[in-house]
């Protein structure tokens, strides 16, 4: 049986095969050729370092967990928009056609290894190596893999200061330190109270 390392590799030699028939035949779409080698750089790297954490998980020599760093500004530059892979779901499935189909069932298949779950309890940083595959591939994330829902950040609610009631020949009360009404005013509002009932 193929190790996890092993097995992970010969499925993202298939992933970069696929990448290498979406090259553009002519040199005008540039922007997609960078795509193209963006992509392929990223999932050959995921597995390097995928490899490298196993190895270092089977001879019992992982580091500790680095203190995430606090992030610091960067310096303003000229605006450059850099090469970006596609989100639309399952893109590159559609653009392999039957080719990235066989990757697809590949790494069903390695997620469905009985010794995945264990290596990935004892190592958790392996598995951000292992998701963008799966969403590459639009495979289902399983449960040992998909990450925790973040929790809520808990909103404080806003102190609430009682609104004064707007004076209303109905209700004469007035905030303190206002003028009260007239005497001709409350003798008006008397009169078309007493004429037109209450809900006046």
């Amino acid at each position: 049986m193929l190790s996890l390392t092993d097995h992970l590799t010969h499925i993202v030699a298939t992933i970069r095969a696929v990448i290498g028939l979406l090259i553009p035949p002519v040199p005008a779409r540039e922007s997609h050729a960078q795509m193209v080698q963006l992509l392929f750089n990223r999932v050959g790297r995921a597995a390097r370092l995928f490899a490298r954490l196993h190895a270092l998980w089977l001879a019992n020599r992982l580091p500790a967990p680095r203190p995430r760093r606090a992030r610091t500004a960067k310096a303003q530059t000229a605006p450059t928009r850099p090469p970006s892979i596609p989100r639309a779901k399952a893109w590159f499935l559609n653009a392999g056609q039957h080719h990235a189909g066989l990757a697809h069932f590949q790494l069903n298949t390695f997620l469905e290894r009985a010794d995945l779950p264990a290596f990935l309890a004892a190592v958790p940083q392996a598995g951000r190596y292992l998701r963008p595959l799966c969403r590459l591939l639009a495979v289902p994330q399983p449960g040992f893999l998909a990450l925790p829902p973040r929790p809520r950040a808990k909103r404080t609610p806003r102190p609430h200061a009682p609104r004064p009631r707007a004076p209303s020949l109905r209700n004469p009360q007035l905030p303190p330190g206002d003028p009260p009404f007239r005497p001709y005013v409350l003798a008006a509002a008397r009169h078309f109270r007493k004429r037109f009932g209450e809900n006046f």
